[in-house]
């Protein structure tokens, strides 16, 4: 089969696309045939010595594809199936994953190994594709769908003609933030450092667009009457941003980051906080409850994924794009017998 990996971290040059042995699944494995594969600041991340990964490494972890063989200890699953994956592997059995918080698994491992023709995963990590959905869209659901669904719906708690800012509008997190957060019924501020990105987010269903800058926290209070927003999404983390977003909030608003785009440090006074009576949080990734709400709303046409698709060999170019802030939405790599 034909993969992508690296061996040292570096800029998108240190990809290399070549040649490796097929796989053979694990007893609680499946081998799935890639259809499609997101690319995500996680990627860009790993790539470049921002996070530590064991090297050599092939990166990817928001898969879609067909299962062509199974392990001896997986059920529910069957040769044929088109599956898409999560993010995390999680035992199943602790009290974390019994109650819902899989997340929290003491066990918990990332997911790689998609920018290959094949990969072998764990079958707990997989949901099956409804008949609806294609494979490129499939592919972002737990990561670029499920990961905002969770931050909003589940830690930020929006509820239905509330205002919701999201920061970091036309990256991929951010357009499906958007529609996450007009499908829960809120009214959506978009905020964004490119202003050609505009009439794209208008047609996603942000009722307004800022454009990031020294005016943005006026600009959003004149975007919500006065008021500010009660949640704000922030998938970028820039300190710079949060201090204009930040100023804006509502009394008693939510601040949830859920993305950063480098290792940047954010300061806050506390009495900026009380005086507030303010929530900063986070939300971290995707558990299998998200995931499959994200799913649905996908399938219910409620959650319209956005992506840019190249050929995997064209893994490092898909880097460069998304880094020069040239993608709109998620990139999405197809081995080239899927294009």
């Amino acid at each position: 089969m034909r993969q992508v990996s690296f061996a040292e971290p570096g800029g998108p040059e240190v990809l290399q696309y070549g040649a490796s042995a097929d796989l053979v699944p694990g007893p609680d494995d499946v081998i799935v045939q890639v259809a499609a594969c997101g690319v995500c600041g996680h990627d860009t991340a790993d790539r470049s010595g921002l996070a530590k990964v064991p090297l050599p490494c092939v990166l990817g972890h928001e898969i879609a594809g067909v299962i062509t063989a199974l392990g001896p200890r997986v059920s529910g699953f069957e040769i044929g199936d088109r599956v898409a994956s999560k993010q995390f592997h999680t035992c199943g059995r602790c009290l974390a994953c019994r109650s819902g918080r899989d997340l929290d698994c003491p066990k918990r491992r990332f997911m790689y190994g998609g920018n290959a023709e094949q990969v072998a995963l764990p079958a707990d990590v997989l949901l099956k594709i409804p008949g609806g959905v294609s494979d490129g869209h499939a592919a972002v659901v737990a990561c670029a769908v499920g990961s905002p669904f969770q931050a909003l719906a589940d830690i930020g708690r929006v509820t239905a003609g509330e205002t919701v800012v999201v920061v970091g509008a036309g990256g991929g997190l951010g357009v499906h933030g958007v529609q996450v957060a007009r499908a829960l019924g809120a009214r959506v501020v978009a905020l964004t450092s490119s202003p050609h990105k505009a009439d794209q987010l208008r047609a996603l269903g942000a009722d307004q667009v800022v454009v990031g800058g020294p005016s943005a926290a006026s600009d959003l209070s004149e975007a919500t009457g006065g008021r500010g927003p009660e949640v704000v999404l922030d998938t970028v983390g820039n300190p710079d941003v949060f201090s204009q977003v930040y100023r804006s909030l509502a009394r008693h608003g939510r601040y949830v980051f859920c993305g950063q785009v480098q290792r940047w440090k954010i300061q806050v006074y506390p009495m900026f906080i009380f005086g507030k009576e303010a929530v900063i949080t986070g939300s971290s990734s995707t558990r299998m409850a998200s995931f499959m709400r994200a799913m649905d709303l996908v399938e219910r046409g409620l959650v319209v994924p956005v992506t840019q698709e190249y050929a995997l060999s064209e893994a490092a170019k898909a880097h460069a794009d998304m880094e020069a802030n040239q993608v709109f939405g998620r990139a999405v790599l197809r081995p080239e017998g899927q294009l």
